[in-house]
């Protein structure tokens, strides 16, 4: 299974390539919501976060821990369409975004370097987690 969200107009364009080859290709199908759901979250770049913020929450310079809370984020969410593209060949922009956006919403469920915001309260990660992973699937990237 690809990376990449395979949506109906994928499909048409593959057909149509397809009849103009004397063999056509392995059939694909469109992928459907619990497939897009896993292709949308980029679970290893999250379990990458999780490992190296325990790593720098060692640290115990309050102004340190900041700095190197915020770089992180910063660092993996420009890692996370890097590794889309490169490494698991997506090359859709709607799907990198979206990957992007729920990089960000994981990190803000998880606290990350929001938890050293006065505001922060893990309630709201804990109610925009669910209804973000609910809703996002139903979009198709194109």
């Amino acid at each position: 299974m690809t990376r990449e969200i395979i949506t109906a107009r994928d499909i048409q364009k593959l057909n149509q390539a397809d009849s103009e080859l004397k063999f056509p290709a392995n059939p694909v199908t469109q992928d459907g919501y619990f497939d897009r759901l896993f292709k949308y979250i980029p679970a290893e770049l999250v379990a990458g976060y999780i490992f190296v913020l325990g790593v720098v929450k060692q640290l115990t310079n309050s102004g340190e821990i900041k700095i190197f809370q915020w770089s992180l984020f910063a660092i993996f969410c420009i890692l996370t369409p890097l590794y889309l593209w490169r490494v698991q060949k997506v090359h859709k922009i709607q799907q990198h975004v979206i990957s992007i956006l729920s990089f960000v919403v994981w990190v803000f469920a998880l606290g990350g370097p929001f938890s050293l915001s006065v505001w922060y309260n893990p309630v709201y990660g804990a109610i925009l987690l669910p209804l973000f992973t609910l809703v996002v699937a139903i979009w198709e990237a194109e």
